[in-house]
């Protein structure tokens, strides 16, 4: 069963995501923002995949993405960006930190199931 961190400030959407991906028997583990997220990255070595939102309290999501690029240990994660935040500016900035992948709130959960299976498959 592969572990995925997700990472935003909304409960709901912390929620919404963890019952999507638990419904294809992933493992999630919640955090509300980068600085608990790193955290809980530490306590968690078997985390395969993260999923973040940009616009976070305490830590950002493009801070949080880039802190996880330069610790050896977890540079070969794949990330998702999932944020409303739909400017290019927004897009540069995070696959300049390290995202794999930007998607759009809302997305179906279709979609994002099939980006998450799609990111761990090539990472095996």
């Amino acid at each position: 069963m592969d572990t995925i961190l997700i990472v935003d400030d909304s409960a709901t959407v912390r929620k919404f995501l963890s019952f999507t991906l638990k419904a294809k028997n992933y493992r999630c583990i919640e955090a509300a923002d980068g600085f608990e997220a790193l955290e809980k990255l530490a306590r968690n070595q078997d985390i395969k995949l993260i999923i973040s939102d940009l616009n976070m309290p305490t830590m950002d999501g493009i801070e949080f993405i880039g802190t996880v690029r330069q610790d050896p240990l977890y540079h070969d994660i794949p990330i998702i960006m999932l944020t409303t935040e739909n400017s290019p500016e927004n897009r540069k900035l995070a696959f300049d930190a390290g995202a794999n992948l930007y998607m759009v709130k809302p997305s179906p959960a279709h979609i994002i199931l099939f980006k998450v299976q799609s990111l761990l498959e090539a990472d095996q």
